[in-house]
């Protein structure tokens, strides 16, 4: 039997990230080849579907604002998002632009967020020789963040709730694979 509820929720948010992924291509001024990077990017994907999947007010809008932030994270303005010792008391200190949300689930934010937050740990870890070699800040090279206990507490997060819509865009097993933050899709 297929749940209605989920079907509908999955719908509606695959029809709002080609809707929200358009416009803001647009916006951006975005070629074919980087509007088709947006559109397979996971993580924007995740980024937008976080407040259609937990019911907040405003999805569309929170997921444009949203979003629209992640582009100027990995684009020419990349610098001013880079993590710094500024950032190294919490994990989710990066993420804090991205984490308005008008109502909604709480348990379905705090794993999308999660899941985020994962990504860019793992990001971290998988950086520390080339971030360490250019002198960029990375908080798990630096020993600020312990990446064992971060990932634990992370894992646990996303494991307390099960979503299967936001695994169909980005599960735990895959935020190592194709979750990273701004690598090009190949």
């Amino acid at each position: 039997m297929v749940n209605k509820t989920t079907t509908s929720k999955k719908t509606a948010s695959a029809q709002a990230w080609r809707t929200i992924c358009d416009s803001l291509a647009a916006a951006f001024r975005m070629d074919d080849a980087e509007r088709a990077w947006l559109r397979e990017k996971p993580i924007a994907q995740l980024i937008a579907a976080i407040p259609f999947l937990a019911d907040c007010k405003n999805a569309h809008r929170t997921a444009v604002a949203h979003v629209g932030t992640y582009i100027l994270s990995v684009r020419e303005t990349k610098p001013f998002f880079n993590a710094r010792s500024e950032d190294d008391n919490s994990v989710l200190d990066r993420l804090r632009l991205g984490m308005h949300f008008d109502g909604g689930d709480q348990r379905i934010i705090d794993r999308g967020m999660a899941l985020l937050a994962l990504s860019m740990v793992m990001d971290y870890r998988r950086d520390i020789q080339i971030d360490t070699a250019i002198g960029k800040h990375n908080p798990v090279a630096t020993g600020a963040f312990d990446y064992d206990t971060i990932y634990r507490d992370l894992r646990r997060t996303i494991e307390a709730t099960p979503c299967p819509e936001m695994d169909t865009i980005l599960s735990v097993g895959d935020v190592g694979t194709r979750g990273y933050w701004s690598a090009k899709s190949q």
